[in-house]
Parts: C-alpha cells; structure tokens; sequence
C-alpha cells in the first residue's frame, strides 16, 4: 500500500475553504473537486486506508467566485491555501483539518477514511450540499461537500 501511495500522482482540480464570519449552518470546511479530482483523492485515500502512517501534499485550485456561486452563500472564504497536506495516522478517530502558514493539514485514520472516500464519491456523480460528522462530538463542526461549478463538468 505504501508503494500506492508514493505512486500517486493528484489529477483534477481540489478546493478547500471556510468562511469569514459564517452563520452557524455554514461553518466549518467546505469541500468540493471535479470529477477527476474525486477520482485521484479517493485513490490516495484507498491507498492510505489500512497501511502505515503516511502523507501526501496535493495542490489546492484557487476558491473562486463561481466555486463560491454553488453554496450561494455570499460571505467570502477566510484565508488562501495552495496546498493540503493529508496525513494518515491509522488509530486517529477524529477528522481534523488546520491552516500551516499557505497550506493546510488533513488528519485521518482508518475510523473516518471510508466517511470520507465515500463524500468524494457522492460529490464525484454530482452530489453536493452534505456534510459528514468529523467526531463523535456533537459540538464538531462538520465538513460539507458541494459539486464543482458548471464548467468543470463540461471538460470532465
């Protein structure tokens, strides 16, 4: 599995984001990738899933307006990230994403991997506007997953 994941290599477009000021159903992260971009994440993932501990940094597309237009929430993102940094600890229980100057970190273990290869699914057939719990605390903030804008279906 770790030759899998030293293999991989990010295909697709991936953003990442949260709002400044957001009211309390738009907190949290905010996720979507085109269909290409599902397809490479999920891969990672799979190839994480189940092995030793590990990492990979993908490139993070830039959060535009029409990204913004699909939740139509009309706050703007808070921050700029270039890259995700996704950490694989296999006895982690919790999901946690935090800002590291211009990236960001990603912590799963194999408790939460398939909730989340499986919200890439979902987003990479066109579904959109879900969230997944990220603990077992009812205070966590969820993470939501939306469809890519319009024109990165056209070119997938």
């Amino acid at each position: 599995m770790a030759n899998e994941v030293n293999k991989w290599v990010q295909e697709g477009h991936l953003w990442v984001w949260r709002y400044r000021n957001p009211s309390s159903n738009c907190r949290g992260w905010h996720f979507s990738a085109d269909p290409p971009g599902c397809r490479s994440v999920m891969r990672l993932l799979d190839g994480m899933g189940g092995g030793p501990a590990c990492h990979r940094t993908l490139s993070l597309a830039s959060v535009t307006e029409d990204v913004l237009s699909v939740p139509n929430y009309s706050r703007q993102p808070l921050g700029r990230f270039d890259r995700l940094r996704i950490e694989f600890q296999p006895d982690v229980l919790d999901l946690t994403l935090n800002p590291d100057d211009d990236r960001l970190v990603l912590v799963v273990g194999n408790a939460r991997l398939r909730k989340l290869v499986a919200a890439f699914a979902d987003v990479e057939i066109g579904g959109g506007d879900f969230g997944i719990a990220t603990s077992d605390s009812r205070r966590s903030d969820p993470w939501m997953f939306w469809w890519p804008p319009r024109a990165f279906w056209k070119s997938t």
